[in-house]
């Protein structure tokens, strides 16, 4: 677990949601997804990347009047932060992204605090990246228990699955990746809708996503986002950073007065503050810790103090 968010712990347990407009939604927060909702769409998504053909297919979804969701890693097939034009394109296109985990690993065999680990570092790299946070996320491997699912829940995610699967990853190579054609032409015939691809592989850019998007062409059905799929609205899609802190005021700040979360946790309903020591500062995200993230920009004085002394 990263030294920084030594404290960020489990959001679990709190008295009230962590999030303000939580109540407002109307789609389950963890617990798994698989198809959707509205008529005649079909969602294709993608995981791992982004990679080096991820714009190859942005455009093929461009020549397609088609728009996907795409569930990116921080460090998988490279660093997110290192390809910051490809995922501003996908949201500058219409596109969803949602979170894919930090750097890949099977949740199931993750303690909770790892879980939390995985998404909040995650979170900061989509702040830095597009300046908001994605409310929609897909466990690697599709690789969950039900203490996965509790801390996905606690951290405000909806946890999308999928109904047909093309199984891509293990067909790429030219005499089978007319398997993966085959697998969502069936899917799609049976009625299947949410779909999942990898874009961080040639053939699936090159020769599955172009096959994909005639068929749904030639059944007169639309591909969409996730999000749009499930008629959740577009403003659902994602949150400006986790709630329950706020930006510093420009007035002297008064002294905390709230009580410490075991976790670490700060802010929120019960306004937490951070009276551990050698943790003291909140910050932006909600978590008590002592790094440049927690006491510098975006640091919250309401909650503990800000600075280095």
């Amino acid at each position: 677990m990263s030294t920084r968010y030594l404290l960020a712990g489990l959001l679990a347990g709190a008295a009230a949601s962590p999030f303000a407009n939580i109540e407002s939604r109307t789609l389950p927060f963890g617990s798994l997804i698989y198809s959707c909702t509205v008529p005649n769409t079909v969602a294709l998504t993608f995981d791992d990347g982004p990679f080096d053909y991820t714009e190859h297919v942005l455009d093929l979804f461009d020549q397609y009047d088609a728009k996907a969701t795409f569930f990116l890693n921080g460090h998988n097939w490279g660093y997110m932060t290192d390809r910051p034009d490809t995922v501003v394109r996908m949201i500058n296109e219409g596109h969803q992204v949602g979170s894919h985990t930090w750097s890949h690993p099977d949740l199931a065999l993750l303690t909770p605090e790892q879980v939390t680990d995985q998404m909040i570092e995650l979170e900061h790299a989509f702040i830095e990246v597009i300046g908001k946070i994605p409310t929609y996320m897909r466990p690697p491997f599709f690789s969950y228990n039900s203490e996965t699912l509790r801390v996905l829940g606690d951290l405000g995610y909806h946890v999308i699955h999928a109904n047909i699967d093309t199984l891509d990853w293990s067909f790429q190579d030219v005499c089978k990746i007319n398997t993966s054609i085959d697998l969502f032409v069936e899917g799609i015939t049976n009625g299947g809708s949410i779909v999942l691809a990898h874009d961080v592989h040639a053939l699936t850019a090159y020769t599955l996503v172009p096959a994909m998007l005639e068929a749904v062409k030639l059944r007169g059905l639309r591909a969409v986002t996730v999000g749009e799929c499930l008629g959740d609205p577009q403003a659902n899609w994602y949150r400006d950073s986790r709630d329950g802190t706020t930006p510093p005021g420009t007035g002297e700040p008064q002294p905390p007065t709230g009580g410490v979360h075991p976790d670490g946790i700060c802010g929120g309903p019960n306004k937490y503050v951070c009276g551990v020591e050698g943790y003291p500062c909140c910050s932006a995200y909600g978590y008590c810790g002592f790094s440049i993230d927690h006491c510098g920009a975006g640091c919250n004085p309401e909650f503990g103090t800000c600075g280095f002394s």
